[in-house]
């Protein structure tokens, strides 16, 4: 599994924005996508940063996810926020991950 860490800067406000901008455009199509995995947002609202992960099969439908960046792009400046880096990273360990809401 792959995961795609997309860093954010703006305001808890900007960033709850972007999330719910985020869950009613970016997660239907995400659901769509081959090899989608899942997805966390964690906020760091001190600091007013933010980390987007999305979850992939593997490092190929990571890579070839057409139309995300498009995407993200569109909820970043909607909202506000940033965009300061994307990284790649090869997931090795998974102990839980339980849905949040």
């Amino acid at each position: 599994m792959y995961a795609r860490v997309a860093t954010f800067g703006g305001s808890a406000e900007q960033t709850e924005e972007a999330l719910a901008v985020f869950r009613a455009q970016v997660m239907p199509w995400l659901r769509e996508a081959s090899g989608f995995r899942g997805f966390v947002a964690l906020l760091d609202r001190e600091h007013e940063r933010s980390l987007g992960i999305t979850f992939w099969a593997d490092e190929e439908a990571a890579a070839n996810a057409d139309g995300l960046e498009a995407l993200r792009d569109d909820v970043a400046h909607i909202a506000g926020t940033e965009l300061r880096q994307v990284d790649l990273y090869e997931v090795v360990t998974v102990d839980s991950l339980a849905r949040l809401e």
